[in-house]
């Protein structure tokens, strides 16, 4: 589990039922990894948004996830098995996450 997940979940944990009706766990991770922000003002910012705005984030930030998590896969697959260690942990994925879809270059 990474720390944004962690992260993600002790905030939704903290969630009223109302809001937790409006913002899934999913979203809620996939929008701390993206906006890379404090989780009450992003569940604040999720929040303001009317329903098919948030609808449209949810998907959009779920297929970036798809993508990321097949880019990982594959570069692990790629990579000797004496590397694969520190590139396989799931923060990685997160740190990826964030850059690509924040149009940022990954290094």
């Amino acid at each position: 589990m990474t720390e944004c997940y962690r992260y993600a979940m002790d905030t939704y944990e903290q969630m009223n039922d109302d809001e937790k009706a409006k913002i899934s766990l999913d979203l809620l991770y996939n929008a701390i990894c993206y906006y890379h922000d404090d989780a009450e003002e992003i569940v604040q910012k999720l929040l303001c948004m009317d329903q098919p705005a948030l609808s449209k984030l949810e998907k959009s930030l779920a297929d970036m996830r798809k993508r990321v998590k097949k880019l990982h896969q594959a570069t692990l697959a790629a990579m000797p098995a004496s590397g694969r260690s520190i590139f396989a942990t799931p923060e990685v994925e997160d740190i990826i996450f964030y850059q690509i879809s924040n149009g940022l270059e990954i290094k």
